[in-house]
């Protein structure tokens, strides 16, 4: 070993010495927690004054300084001196001779050291990049190295330095590659020997906390010693490993697994190593862990893996309850467990990590799809999903596009549902952000999904149904990007606009993705094959050929060779339009396509202007803010569907729940989920849901109401529209305040709605509560509805939520952005990001009659014939007489004659000469004259 020449500084000095060339950083410590630390040594053969030196910190891509620490006295030749961080363990502490808690830095800041005259002497990183270059690591200086002053260019740490391990730091106070005789030590020296061990099980006891640590505490007031087996090692989530007593207590209610966190999971320790370790037992944000950071652990022996542990939910507990008894435990999923997927694989914003939410039992359900918001029950429904959740996890984040534990992720086969049971899948149960998670250990295959509902390639058939209506969002069907060429939308200011990434085009810019999501969105209404089809979320580019909506539909009639199966839009008359060529305002518009062979327009299409909200208001803190929201124009259109009985669709898109109102803003809830439930701007959504229903007042016939309202089931909108009865409400729906249309004014200020419309929400008519089309943070609920009047529910033969999205992972979707080299599909699945809702019926046709008649003009008796018979009951018609069949007619029934056959009519002169009249096609009046030896049909 090296022998330390550190001596004591110098603190006063009578004659000021130059700066060296030889003063560098010699050794750079980045360890864990806050063992930080910076070693200067000088190497030349002078002493150097340090007074007004300084060490500077610049931390991720920041391009300047913000940190400084002083240095000071003389640095004699051949010496070191250390600067700790303040806060480190006593290794670095007891051989700095300068500490500061300014010395923070991981792994990718900049640290300098600064002479007095403000020139960088030396320095680790380059400034302004932010890039990982010595993380949970020691460096130690090679010799022969100089200075590096420029803190610009690039810095490969592999040239002029050597690294060690994490919290090495016997290296520190003298210069070299080497360890120092007697200097900050290094390697892990921890020992249980003579330590009275506490078991796991002791450590976590029967209840949510550990008993160990004293009510108002965060950690326990001793250090305590626990020995088991590891059963897994993590550096991401969970910095540290897990242990598992071997035999356990045989106590289902005391957990045999316990988190030992180190801040940095040790090289030296793997599964199936019997390990021991110290430190105090924390409850780290309702985890209970023991703290051994700082080494303090020990490896005894290796034992071998231990079986994960089943996991049981038992009768009458919760999920949580069930996974409390299982924290720190390694656990196995099956089939008995009965944990199937209620959130798909996607990105998680609390942990800010790709992971997937499994639920006890069933999926979980927005309370409001179910409850009335404010209720009771819709209160304890909250309650009960937040105790049934459990987030699986990888222990480092997943890469774009890759489910770490199940690398069999494909679009057609390898496919993950909402619904699923997950079976075989093993990890350690953790705890953070709230929630309970599993630190998969393991890989799955495509067989340990258990299924009960797979996808279907098409919409279930209900026997009788001669007309379909479907709803559809198709998640920014946009045209206007260079790449796709159509034309602008009524936001765009001009193409660089529609190119820009965060421009006026809100889909895709890419062609292959364009191309990719017109085949899934086509594919799907195909196969959906409705005869009309309300559309969200297509752009508002106009009704031209050049538009998205030509777009969509010139592509799907391509899908079909039979003409009669095409689909044409609806277009509303130019005055109608914005500008004279869009629907309202927004971005996106909604849009009707149907099929002329199955129906006609019956009048001129309604655009159904929606309110907008113009207001100031305060919010809680005094802060004053104008509030301008829009919603965008519904569209109405009444169809002839058969003779005598129209139908009128109105497609909407009310307002998104994703920004606030006024109403959120003067109630301090702009920026969050409001108490009750429904998401901001309900009000607003509200006011829309009372125009649409006024707007239908008059309408006759039959009418349905679809579209994407942006309200749950049994939210304030859809019980507007649905069965609102004000004057027994227990809590009075209102309308949002400041609001007008097309300039009128509607509500200054809010005001309670009367009754509900007394429309039927179709699908929770048909479908019970097993009625969803969305999915949002692990609750299936409907944004997505089709209600009906009564007339329309007398004709119902079934309805669907197609679930070919909502179950389905968001990695499937047209957009690359965050899915990395996964292989996509055109299938319909994940085509956007809400279900289809279709609505079959049955339109009984009236019975079509029609008159034939013969005409006996002349002076003979005759027998008229059809199709060469003659009727036996009445052979003979007389001169100048006349005889009428209709559809009842016993002869024509007999003969299986009906309205729209082709017949042939005759005349047989005294019984055995025969006349032809002719071939027709009988209709509401046909008529056969026989005069002068001839016959002619009228």
């Amino acid at each position: 070993m090296k022998t330390s020449t550190w001596s004591s500084l110098a603190l006063a000095l009578s004659v000021a010495l130059p700066a060296s060339a030889d003063v560098l950083i010699t050794e750079y410590v980045e360890g864990s927690s806050n063992n930080k630390a910076i070693e200067i040594s000088n190497l030349g053969t002078s002493s150097v004054a340090l007074d007004n030196w300084v060490l500077k910190l610049a931390f991720n891509s920041n391009q300047t300084f913000s940190s400084t620490i002083a240095l000071s006295g003389s640095l004699a030749a051949g010496e070191s001196v250390v600067v700790g961080n303040s806060n480190a363990s006593a290794d670095v502490t007891d051989v700095s001779q300068i500490t500061s808690g300014s010395l923070s830095f991981n792994g990718n800041d900049v640290v300098a050291l600064v002479d007095d005259n403000d020139n960088v002497v030396d320095s680790l990183g380059e400034l302004a990049l932010g890039s990982t270059y010595a993380a949970n690591t020691t460096l130690r200086r090679k010799e022969g190295s100089t200075g590096r002053t420029d803190v610009t260019v690039a810095f490969d740490p592999a040239v002029e330095w050597q690294s060690f391990a994490q919290d090495t730091f016997d290296g520190l106070g003298c210069s070299g590659l080497e360890a120092c005789d007697g200097g900050g030590g290094g390697g892990n020296t921890f020992t249980c020997v003579d330590e009275t061990l506490t078991p796991t099980y002791a450590v976590q006891g029967s209840g949510a906390r550990s008993p160990l640590v004293p009510d108002g505490s965060f950690e326990s007031t001793d250090d305590y010693f626990v020995s088991g087996v590891v059963t897994a090692v993590t550096t991401g989530l969970y910095k540290g490993f897990w242990l598992q007593d071997a035999n356990g207590d045989n106590d289902a209610a005391t957990s045999d697994g316990l988190f030992v966190f180190t801040s940095q999971a040790p090289t030296d320790v793997e599964p199936g190593m019997q390990v021991c370790a110290g430190g105090k037992v924390k409850e780290f944000f309702s985890f209970t862990e023991l703290d051994a950071s700082g080494n303090n652990w020990e490896v005894i022996d290796t034992v071998g893996e231990l079986a994960a542990t089943d996991l049981v939910v038992d009768e009458g507990e919760t999920l949580d309850d069930a996974l409390e008894r299982h924290e720190g435990m390694k656990v196995r999923l099956t089939q008995t467990s009965d944990m199937v997927v209620t959130r798909n694989f996607g990105f998680d914003f609390d942990a800010f990590r790709n992971n997937m939410v499994l639920s006890h039992d069933e999926p979980l359900f927005k309370p409001t799809q179910l409850h009335i918001a404010g209720s009771q029950e819709a209160a304890d429904l909250v309650a009960e999903n937040d105790a049934n959740q459990l987030f699986i996890e990888s222990d480092l984040k997943a890469p774009d596009g890759v489910v770490p534990y199940f690398p069999d992720l494909d679009a057609e086969q390898g496919y993950i549902r909402i619904g699923d049971t997950v079976t075989n899948l093993e990890g350690v149960i953790g705890y953070s952000f709230s929630d309970y998670r599993l630190v998969t250990t393991n890989t799955i295959t495509a067989g340990d999904f258990v299924r009960e509902q797979d996808r279907t390639a098409a919409p279930q058939s209900f026997d009788d149904t001669n007309l379909k209506v479907a709803s559809f969002n198709v998640l920014n069907y946009f045209t206007s990007a260079s790449a796709i060429g159509g034309d602008l939308n009524v936001t765009c200011d001009d193409q660089a606009d529609a190119d820009a990434s965060r421009g006026c085009n809100r889909g895709t810019k890419d062609a292959a993705e364009f191309a990719l999501q017109q085949a899934k969105i086509v594919n799907a209404l195909q196969a959906m094959n409705a005869d009309i089809v309300g559309l969200m979320e297509i752009e508002n580019n106009g009704f031209a050929d050049s538009g998205a909506l030509a777009n969509l539909v010139t592509e799907l009639n391509s899908r079909f060779a039979d003409e009669t199966d095409h689909y044409t839009y609806v277009t509303p008359a130019t005055n109608d339009l914005t500008e004279g060529a869009f629907l309202g305002g927004d971005a996106i518009q909604v849009a009707l396509i149907y099929r002329p062979e199955k129906v006609t327009p019956a009048s001129d299409a309604v655009v159904v202007r929606m309110p907008e909200q113009h207001i100031s208001g305060a919010n809680p803190d005094g802060e004053e803010r104008q509030l301008d929201k829009f919603q965008r124009d519904s569209l109405l259109q009444t169809f002839s569907v058969v003779e005598g009985e129209n139908l009128s669709v109105a497609v909407s898109h009310f307002k998104s729940k994703g920004s606030g109102c006024y109403e959120d803003w003067v109630a301090g809830e702009f920026n969050d989920d409001p108490a009750d439930l429904q998401g901001r701007c309900n009000e607003f959504r509200v006011s829309a849901a009372e125009t649409l229903g006024n707007a239908l007042i008059d309408v006759q016939g039959d009418i349905i109401a679809l579209g994407d309202f942006n309200a749950y089931g049994q939210e304030d909108p859809m019980r507007v529209m649905t069965d609102y009865d004000a004057a027994n409400a227990s809590r009075k729906i209102v309308t949002a305040a400041g609001t007008s249309i097309a300039g009128v004014t509607l509500d200054e200020m809010a005001r309670e709605v009367g009754d509900g419309f007394g429309y039927v929400n179709l699908a929770t008519y048909a479908l019970g509560d097993d009625a969803f089309s969305y999915t949002f943070d692990g609750e299936l609920g409907s944004l997505d509805h089709a209600v009906g009047n009564t007339s329309v529910v007398e004709k119902l033969t079934g309805v669907e939520d197609w679930h070919i999205n909502s179950v389905e992972s968001t990695l499937f979707e047209y957009s690359g952005r965050f899915t990395g080299d996964l292989v996509k599909s055109d299938n319909p699945y994940s085509s956007s990001d809400h279900d289809p809702v279709i609505v079959s019926l049955n339109y009984v046709e009236a019975p079509q009659k029609f008159t034939l008649r013969f005409k006996n003009k002349s002076f003979f008796w005759v027998q008229p014939t059809i199709n060469g018979d003659v009727n036996p009951n009445r052979p003979w018609l007389r001169w100048k007489s006349n005889r009428k069949y209709n559809q009842n007619s016993e002869f024509v029934t007999n003969e299986g004659i009906g309205y729209g056959d082709s017949v042939s009519l005759g005349i047989r002169l005294w019984g055995f000469i025969d006349i032809p009249c002719g071939q027709v096609t009988l209709d509401e009046k046909t008529t056969a004259v026989f005069r002068r030896f001839t016959c002619n049909i009228k």
